[in-house]
């Protein structure tokens, strides 16, 4: 496959049947689902090992907002995370009504996009036992395209989705212990293309001699939405060389608005289904979108004056991403509903750090994540699997009030299958598909602890 650059005409849509398949990607992250765990450059080093143990590091405040308990006066860091993915999807094959082969390309590269990722985080000490933070870090997003001449093209050829989140907190220090707790505000926009086999339908529909798979008309579709929740952590030491955490990051329900746009202009079935069946118009769309909840747990063991070995789990309650529901404005078009069922994943990491004199570490750590889709609903939108992290990081003080954090990951997975059924109703003008696609991705940071 070429490299698929969105026309004017074409970018942000998606098969209408397929909209609500929005969230079910790898992310440019290479993130467990759709979720980013790119939120540190120190984090990232260790593979996010023993993240949620970690006393006076704002930079971690997405792990766990204790973090921001024990810092002295006021800190503020900030990181920039890279993602290089080298994906491809090979052997696949569509047919449309169970019977109609799909023509097209049955295989092709860059199928998740790369990114940038910027994340920050600020804390300040107001008393010897209150503190208060703020943290802004993305949580959830991936980029997903294929050529509009794909065999895929009626499943989506490009899929956008990022967040945004800004989370205050306010900590307290209960001697060895802390807790610290805040809302988050979560804003999601999605941004999605995709063709519509427009002859299949119109035979289907108006029982003329249309040829499915022939004649495709498109439509952009775009929405986003503020939502709310909460985080809460707390940290503590557990004699004196042992330090652990936990968090619990709510469920954000976003209630999405936005437009879709048809284009039917190279369509001639596309154009008769507009005029004799109302399908097609230009339209508001509503959705109803939700992020899982996590919990964290971490922690921190003191080797020697030196080295530190670390170690955390999460779960990320995918379970709650059981089906999405958009509905058209427009009533000649009706709602669709997209089943992913997918369930619970846990996430491990163990890693190490080591001191090198009073200014410099060197971490490592390996991940390894769970995938939480359903395979039998495994679509080229969704070309998730489980994941190992390969992680090495770097610290140094630049000064006494600076540090610079730098780190590089490599993740892969095993060949995944992709799996549509066309017995499901919302794939009966999508058509089934079958193939293999292959993910992996380098990550690289950088980052800077500031202190006031």
């Amino acid at each position: 496959m070429g490299s698929h650059k969105p026309s004017a005409r074409s970018r942000g849509a998606v098969a209408p049947l397929s909209l609500i398949a929005l969230a079910g990607t790898a992310g440019p992250a290479m993130a467990s689902g759709f979720s980013l765990n790119l939120q540190s450059a120190e984090a990232l080093g260790a593979a996010t090992a023993g993240a949620q143990a970690t006393p006076a590091t704002p930079a971690n405040a997405y792990f766990n907002p204790a973090s921001i308990v024990g810092v002295d006066g006021a800190e503020s860091s900030l990181s920039f995370i890279g993602v290089l993915n080298d994906t491809s999807y090979e052997n696949a094959d569509a047919a449309l009504f169970g019977v109609v082969p799909v023509a097209g390309e049955t295989e092709g590269e860059g199928v998740i996009g790369d990114a940038i990722i910027p994340t920050g985080a600020a804390a300040v000490k107001l008393s010897d036992h209150l503190f208060a933070g703020v943290a802004l870090y993305a949580p959830f997003g991936f980029n997903t395209e294929y050529d509009d001449a794909s065999v895929l093209r009626y499943h989506g050829t490009y899929s956008k989705v990022l967040s945004g989140v800004i989370q205050p907190m306010v900590g307290v220090s209960l001697g060895d212990w802390s807790i610290a707790a805040g809302p988050k505000f979560q804003y999601v926009d999605i941004d999605l293309e995709g063709a519509i086999d427009a002859a299949g339908i119109e035979s289907a529909l108006l029982m003329t001699m249309a040829v499915p798979g022939t004649d495709d008309a498109f439509v952009d579709a775009s929405a986003n939405d503020w939502g709310t929740g909460f985080v809460v952590g707390v940290q503590g030491a557990i004699g004196e060389r042992l330090t652990v955490g936990a968090s619990f990051s709510s469920k954000v329900e976003h209630n999405l608005d936005g437009t879709a746009t048809f284009d039917v202009s190279t369509s001639t079935s596309g154009q008769t289904l507009a005029g004799l069946a109302g399908l097609f118009q230009d339209t508001g769309v509503a959705g109803e979108f939700t992020t899982p909840a996590n919990i964290q747990f971490g922690l921190r063991f003191e080797a020697n004056d030196k080295t530190r070995v670390l170690a955390s789990a999460t779960q990320t309650r995918w379970k709650s991403f059981d089906e999405l529901v958009l509905n058209f404005e427009n009533p000649a078009q009706p709602a669709e509903v997209t089943t992913q069922n997918w369930q619970n994943a846990w996430a491990g990491a163990v890693g190490i750090e080591r001191d090198f004199g009073p200014a410099q570490t060197v971490r490592f750590g390996v991940m390894y994540e769970e995938d939480p889709a359903n395979p039998a609903f495994s679509s080229p939108r969704v070309p998730g699997a489980s994941r190992v992290w390969f992680a090495a990081g770097y610290s140094r003080d630049l000064s006494d009030r600076a540090e610079l954090h730098l780190a590089a990951s490599y993740t892969f997975t095993d060949t995944t299958p992709l799996n549509e059924s066309a017995a499901y109703p919302e794939n009966l003008f999508r058509g089934s598909v079958t193939g293999d696609t292959n993910i992996a991705g380098f990550v690289a940071g950088v980052g800077i602890d500031w202190r006031f």
